[in-house]
């Protein structure tokens, strides 16, 4: 990676930091889910809620506390909430759903949080860029116990002007190097996208310069303005934009093996995934993991991790996941550890290879 764009992108990382230690002190926002299945409900659902719950390792006579790491209305919040409502309706349970401003608090509420089962979150891979960049002091894989890997953060969708000179990735690759160090790639200071783009350079030999683009708008503004030459945006806003030609989109980003046809409704072919064009190297793993804090009985993980699979094939739960573009799904407890140790171990590389590495 290009030391111009690592010293850019170190800079804003330190700059969010300060940032989010500024939000250490934000409010929160915590809200009701949903209640216990009260007498009134149907019998024989009564009955069955009360029965399914025993062994299923999430406390029956306790709120449990689920923490969004983010805003209220945010992709994280909407799945978490879909989960809620799922463990409530499933087996009965009462969840109470509280957002935090800042994810470093949420995640450090958690981890501070007794080992009883009755706090929990369902975090990203930011959790795992902040620690590994010294953004945050909670080690996933020591301060947490990780209970489920669950879906598949879904599809990135790679960007440019409409007028640009290419039409699919290797027309930008080929460019790219043509043009060393005059393309502009929009990004947040920090975050997955800043790590996406690090992968990018870094398995096609490219050299991009890091400008600025804090929000979804912000890049979709410059993109259509032609103030930068590639930015991420979700597949709505990047179908919208296109069908009004002010953008392009020259393909996809998204975890190793992922193809196109696994999101929700048809895409056109030039949202193909990068690997789905032959560039085998250009994948990130982004998935959404159910954590407790450390030292939770080994017993009560694995009927959580068993337990969450009725939660996440429910046709209600999986319609609404896949509604905000995730990819649904569950993994059992010795496939998560294997699916969440993968992509941490991908996400310290990328650090390295961005001067960007803190600890691991």
């Amino acid at each position: 990676m290009k030391k111009a764009m690592s010293r850019i992108l170190l800079s804003g990382i330190l700059a969010a930091a300060v940032l989010g230690a500024t939000a250490c002190s934000s409010k929160k926002e915590e809200t009701t889910a949903a209640a216990e299945t009260t007498a009134a409900a149907a019998a024989g659902e009564s009955q069955e809620a009360a029965a399914s719950a025993d062994g299923i390792g999430f406390p029956k006579d306790e709120t449990i506390t689920l923490v969004v790491p983010g805003k209220a209305g945010g992709g994280s919040d909407l799945g978490i909430r879909y989960y809620s409502e799922g463990l409530n309706r499933l087996y009965g349970l009462k969840t109470t759903v509280t957002n935090y401003d800042s994810n470093t608090v949420g995640h450090q509420t958690v981890a501070n949080a007794k080992p009883d089962g009755t706090t929990l979150t369902v975090a990203t891979s930011a959790l795992n860029i902040q620690y590994i960049t010294g953004n945050a002091e909670v080690n996933p894989t020591k301060d947490l116990t990780l209970i489920a890997c669950l879906q598949d953060n879904g599809f990135s969708t790679l960007a440019v002007p409409a007028d640009a000179p290419y039409d699919d990735f290797a027309g930008f690759v080929e460019y790219a190097k043509a043009h060393p160090g005059e393309l502009n790639a929009g990004m947040p200071a920090a975050g997955a996208n800043t790590f996406l783009f690090g992968m990018i350079t870094s398995a096609t030999g490219i050299e991009l310069n890091s400008v600025e683009c804090a929000s979804e708008s912000d890049r979709l503004t410059n993109l259509a303005g032609g103030f930068i030459d590639i930015g991420v945006v979700g597949v709505g806003n990047a179908l919208e934009y296109e069908k009004a030609g002010k953008l392009k989109v020259i393909g996809t980003v998204s975890s190793d093996g992922n193809t196109i046809s696994m999101y929700p409704e048809e895409l056109p072919d030039n949202y193909k995934t990068l690997q789905e064009q032959g560039f085998e190297d250009c994948v990130l793993y982004v998935n959404h993991y159910l954590y407790g804090p450390a030292g939770m009985d080994e017993t009560m993980v694995k009927e959580m991790n068993a337990a969450m699979q009725a939660v996440c094939e429910d046709e209600t739960v999986s319609a609404g996941i896949a509604s905000i573009g995730n990819i649904p799904g569950w993994h059992d407890l010795e496939e998560s550890k294997k699916i969440r140790d993968e992509e941490y171990a991908s996400f310290v590389q990328i650090a390295k290879d961005l001067d960007l590495y803190v600890q691991e």
